[in-house]
C-alpha cells in the first residue's frame, strides 16, 4: 500500500505509550481483508472478559513480543456506526515508530478485539485454544463469508444491539481460522447493550447464543459440557474462578479494572500465588509425559523445576514465547467511553467515541 492510498485509510498515526498508538480509519475493504486473514489467520488468544451494569471489561492476553495495539476510531459513515475499539497483534512496533508503510495497515481495523459503537452496543473475542467441539469450516453454507477474525469489526459497524448482532451473523456463512495455535483455534464473543449480554459461539455448523453469560474465558458456553468434563488445561479455567469470585465487587470502572488485573496472565507464571496458577504453555513446551499442571495445584519441586527449562528453553531469542495481558480495556456502554491499561504497566490511558483523535 503506498502513502496515498495509506491516507485515503488513515488518519495519523500518535504514540500513547509503549507498544500503544491511536489512529482513526475512514474506510476499510471487508473483501479484501476476508482474503488476506482466509490465508494469514491470526495466532489464537487465551482471553477473559466480564460484563456487568453498563461496563465491559476485557483481558486481551497475547504472547510477549513487538506487535502493537492500535486504538482506533470510526466515524459514522454510509450507514455504519461510529466506533471505539482496540486492534491488536498485527504490526511490529519498529515499522510504526520508523514510519515505514506496509500493507498491513489495511488490516489494522479488522483486528479489534474488543469495542463500543455510538448505539451503546460493545463486543469482544475470545479465544478457544482447545476445542472439543471440532473446527467451524460454516455456520450457514451458501451465505457470504467470513472469518471469524473479522466477527468484532463487523458487529461494532453493523449492530445496534445483542438482539441485531445475532440476526446479523445468523445470516452469514462464519469460518474458524485454519492453522495457528494447536493446528487452529475456535473463537467466541460476548455481545452487550443496554438491555444484558450474550454469547455467541459457532458448533457443529450452527450458531449458538447463550444470554445472560457474566464471564467468559476460552471454552465453549453452549451445549451439553459441564466445566468439569474440560480438559484440565488451557480452556482458561483458573482466570474464569477468579473472576468470579471477585465479581460481587464490581461496581463501577476502578472496580472492573481491580477485577481483571487479579486475572491477568503473568500471574499464570507467578510461583507465589497461592493457589499455584498452572499454564498451557508450560505443559506444551516442556518435555512430555511428566504430568500436566492442573487447577489448584500446590508447587512442588518438579513444577519449579520445569518451569525453570521452560524459561530458559528461551533464553536469548529476543521475543519470549510465554503471555502476559496486552491490553486490559474497560468501556461504558453508557458514557461510550474506553479505559486502557497496555502491558500490564498500570498506566491507565481514556478515549472517549465522539473525540475521535485527527
Amino acid at each position: 500500500m503506498d502513502e496515498n492510498t495509506r491516507q485515503t485509510f488513515m488518519g495519523p498515526v500518535r504514540k500513547v505509550d509503549d507498544l500503544l498508538y491511536e489512529t482513526t480509519y475512514r474506510n476499510y475493504d471487508y473483501e479484501a481483508a476476508e482474503r488476506y486473514f482466509s490465508a494469514n489467520p491470526p495466532a489464537s488468544g487465551s482471553c477473559s472478559a466480564v460484563s456487568k451494569g453498563s461496563l465491559l471489561g476485557r483481558n486481551y492476553d497475547w504472547a510477549i513480543g513487538d506487535k502493537v495495539d492500535f486504538v482506533v476510531h470510526t466515524p459514522a459513515r454510509d450507514g455504519l456506526h461510529a466506533t471505539l475499539g482496540v486492534s491488536s497483534s498485527l504490526i511490529p512496533s519498529s515499522i510504526v515508530d520508523s514510519g515505514e508503510d506496509t500493507e498491513l495497515y489495511s488490516y489494522v481495523p479488522f483486528m479489534t478485539m474488543d469495542g463500543v459503537n455510538d448505539a451503546g452496543f460493545a463486543c469482544c473475542v475470545n479465544g478457544i485454544t482447545v476445542s472439543d467441539r471440532g473446527k467451524t469450516a460454516s455456520s450457514n453454507p451458501g451465505a457470504e463469508r467470513m472469518s471469524m477474525a473479522m466477527v468484532v469489526r463487523y458487529l461494532l459497524d453493523h449492530a445496534g444491539s445483542v438482539h441485531e448482532a445475532v440476526e446479523l451473523l445468523s445470516k452469514k456463512d462464519v469460518h474458524s481460522l485454519p492453522r495457528g495455535h494447536m493446528d487452529g483455534f475456535e473463537m467466541h464473543f460476548m455481545l452487550m447493550d443496554s438491555i444484558g449480554s450474550a454469547v455467541v459461539e459457532f458448533i457443529g455448523g450452527r450458531t449458538c447464543v447463550t444470554y445472560g453469560v457474566r464471564i467468559m474465558s476460552n471454552f465453549h458456553l453452549s451445549g451439553v459440557y459441564k466445566r468439569a468434563d474440560l480438559k484440565p488445561h488451557s480452556h482458561g479455567l483458573e482466570r474464569y474462578r477468579v473472576l468470579s469470585d471477585g465479581y460481587a465487587d464490581i461496581h463501577d470502572r476502578d472496580s472492573m479494572f481491580a477485577a481483571l488485573k487479579t486475572a491477568w496472565y503473568s500471574r499464570t507464571y507467578d510461583r507465589s500465588t497461592v493457589p499455584f496458577w498452572y499454564s498451557e504453555f508450560y505443559n506444551d513446551y516442556t518435555r512430555k509425559g511428566e504430568g500436566d499442571f492442573t487447577v489448584d495445584m500446590v508447587a512442588e519441586d518438579w513444577m519449579e523445576a520445569r518451569i525453570d527449562r521452560a524459561i530458559a528453553r528461551f533464553a536469548g531469542k529476543g521475543v519470549v514465547d510465554m503471555w502476559h495481558t496486552g491490553h486490559c480495556s474497560v468501556y461504558d456502554i453508557e458514557e461510550k467511553t474506553l479505559d486502557l491499561i497496555a502491558n500490564e504497566t498500570d498506566r491507565r490511558h481514556s478515549f472517549e467515541l465522539e473525540d475521535s483523535f485527527h
